[in-house]
């Protein structure tokens, strides 16, 4: 008999419930222990996984399969958190007391902790007896990746590893190396494998994630989203630790193989726990971010094989980066008015290709000559919107992206005399450099079929006061885009209520739940290596920008990062707030550079402050405030490396918890 279904048949609850109903809850340290039954036995569960999860000499084309791991026994200390369980000690011991979920389900708790630890130990033991684990000879003193730095051996496998949890198992592996009368722990000790067998370990992984959705299941419905939400914030700083193509496919993989298991009907489940499409986010994610990174790749690059292109959908990048260039005299645009006061940001324009014609806008980049007589932009603008086009082509996006889809790009400047059309508007001229970027509207069944997109800016300044509800919407999900263009390590640079754009519906509504977001011209990844491009000194936009960014040219200054994206996001929710620009709410006249620097300090006075939460309440007040203060009110201090990964970490998971978080639980 295999060693999981030997787990599956160890105990059941009848054959533990007289165990625990014996052993009441307790004030005081249980046997030498600081924990309760419950917490001795969940830190048993710790101890026997982390001893698989830390065994050497995994064979790398396997080493997936070790992460999938990683990621459910995170999934578990998910649980334990939510639970209360990982904090079990007599200064907790009344919320325990109250939960509903200890009390009604604590047999079947024990019993499932029990089985998990039992799961791990008879496999280790079914391993060793075959020959395919051994003790590795290797001193655990100068180790420092089994149990004296459990962030350390973390960080190498690109898990993130809280602080809470990091010392939860130094504490328990501790607890190992002095419990030398255990027959099965033999005291001090590290594993090494010797052979490896797939199918057993698929096997395990596959029974364990079954254990961790029972346990999940038996949570009311509010904490089980809480886990839920837990572990998708630890699957973002997995992606945000994956960083090159060959990580990001052995990410992939391991994401495969619990989304194949959720293929069989024993898996399929409805409840908040199914986090079936919480994995297919982060597996759209990890992909599009390879092809981000691929795009940058060298041509031939040996390291990427077919097999591995293929997992990660990525095509043909470098030639992608080539063929989305669009010939002008393909585009006809339409007069500016056709989409309001923002033509001279974005156009209307029917695309003619393959014998058809097509609806699409344009958004524009312009850009200088480099000397008279040249009408082609410099390499870094064509390196860069070749990039940036590719990225915003590539499919499939994820949804959370809300950002339109791009057919390619053309530059102006490259129309002449007889490719001219006659129907373009007049006065422009035909020979204006600026790139524009062709997009295609959404394929939402409820857009009207010609609309065309309609800013925020627009709506600040021509719709009525929608309902707070509504503000909340749209907060919420720019909020949440924003979230997950920076997962993928790309910084947005132009975020502002200009590019925000809805379409309107077939009944000519604005569904606030649904907008887009634009304005990618100088879009660029969030490496230390890439140069900033710094956008013109344009005081209408200068209100958006954090006060270190304002300026032109390529100069010395402040890179741009994270937070700056952060900031602009803040000066929207304050406009939200208002329904209102931010020129009006701030009585700034002219747009004048002096005024627009001081626009963070004026925001962030105790008067402005409480007018946002007058007009929409504590937690978006709060979460506004985040946003335009930064630094440490987003985890970090100021001016660290956010290129970092600590760092990075760090703010991704305070956003996501003070911020979108926290908007998206608005209720009013």
């Amino acid at each position: 008999m295999d060693p999981v279904t030997v787990v599956g048949l160890a105990l059941s609850v009848a054959g533990v419930a007289g165990l625990f109903l014996s052993l009441p809850f307790r004030s005081q340290p249980v046997a030498n222990s600081a924990w309760y039954p419950k917490g001795q036995v969940f830190t048993g569960c710790i101890q026997a996984i982390q001893f698989i999860v830390t065994a050497k000499d995994l064979p790398k084309d396997s080493q997936y399969l070790n992460l999938r791991l990683r990621m459910e026994q995170q999934r578990l200390f998910a649980w334990s958190e939510t639970s209360g369980l990982l904090d079990l000690d007599s200064s907790n011991e009344k919320k325990i007391r109250e939960s509903n979920t200890f009390m009604v389900h604590r047999t079947t708790i024990l019993d499932l902790l029990v089985q998990i630890k039992y799961l791990f130990e008879e496999f280790e033991k079914a391993q060793r007896r075959n020959g395919y684990l051994q003790i590795s000879p290797d001193p655990i003193v100068s180790d420092g990746g089994f149990n004296t730095d459990p962030g350390k051996d973390s960080s190498s496998a690109h898990v993130p590893l809280s602080e809470k949890r990091k010392n939860f198992i130094i504490k328990a592996m501790k607890a190992v190396t002095t419990n030398t009368s255990d027959s099965f722990s033999e005291g001090r000790r590290r594993l090494a494998w010797a052979a490896f067998r797939k199918g057993d370990f698929e096997a395990l992984l596959q029974r364990f994630a079954t254990l961790n959705d029972n346990m999940t299941d038996i949570l009311d419905a509010r904490l089980q989203v809480e886990i839920h939400r837990t572990t998708e914030d630890t699957n973002r700083g997995v992606l945000q630790l994956h960083k090159n193509i060959a990580s990001l496919h052995q990410l992939v993989l391991a994401l495969n193989v619990k989304m194949e298991a959720h293929a069989f009907p024993l898996m399929q489940r409805s409840t908040p726990t199914n986090d079936a499409s919480g994995l297919r986010l982060l597996a759209q994610l990890a992909k599009f971010k390879a092809f981000n990174e691929s795009i940058d790749a060298e041509q031939g690059d040996p390291g990427l094989s077919k097999e591995m292109a293929s997992i990660l959908q990525l095509g043909r990048p470098n030639a992608d980066k080539q063929s989305i260039r669009i010939d002008r005299s393909s585009i006809t645009l339409l007069s500016p008015s056709s989409l309001g006061e923002q033509g001279s940001v974005r156009s209307g324009a029917v695309y003619e290709h393959h014998g058809k014609k097509e609806m699409v806008w344009i958004e524009w980049k312009e850009y200088d000559y480099q000397s008279k007589g040249t009408p082609s932009p410099p390499p870094l603008i064509i390196d860069r919107v070749q990039k940036l086009a590719a990225l915003l082509h590539h499919t499939p996006k994820p949804e959370a992206f809300r950002v339109p889809h791009c057919i390619g790009y053309f530059d102006n400047a490259t129309r002449r005399g007889s490719n001219a059309s006659v129907s373009d508007s007049e006065g422009d001229d035909e020979s204006e450099p600026k790139i524009g970027f062709v997009f295609e509207r959404p394929s939402d069944d409820d857009i009207a079929p010609t609309a065309t997109p309609i800013s925020l800016l627009e709506l600040l300044t021509s719709s009525p006061k929608p309902r707070v509800t509504e503000r909340i919407h749209v907060a919420y999900a720019i909020a949440n885009c924003l979230l997950y263009l920076h997962s993928v390590n790309w910084l947005h640079k132009g975020l502002r209520s200009h590019n925000i754009v809805f379409f309107p519906t077939k009944n000519n509504k604005i569904n606030y739940k649904k907008p887009y977001l634009s304005g990618f011209d100088f879009a660029r990844p969030a490496r230390a290596d890439e140069m900033t491009e710094v956008p013109g000194d344009i005081p209408e936009y200068n209100m958006y920008r954090h006060p270190s960014t304002q300026g032109t040219g390529f100069g010395p200054r402040e890179s741009f990062r994270k937070s700056f994206d952060i900031y602009s996001l803040g000066v929207v929710l304050v406009e939200l707030a208002h329904w209102t620009t931010i020129d009006k709410v701030l009585e700034i006249q002219g747009g004048r550079l002096s005024a627009t620097r001081s626009i963070r300090e004026t925001l962030l006075r105790e008067g402005r402050i409480q007018e946002i939460g007058a007009n929409m309440g504590e937690v978006y007040e709060e979460a506004t405030t985040k946003c335009i203060a930064g630094g440490t009110a987003l985890g970090i201090w100021d001016g660290a490396d956010e290129t970092d990964d600590t760092v990075a970490a760090k703010l991704s998971f305070h956003f996501y918890e003070d911020v979108v978080k926290k908007l998206g639980d608005v209720k009013v």
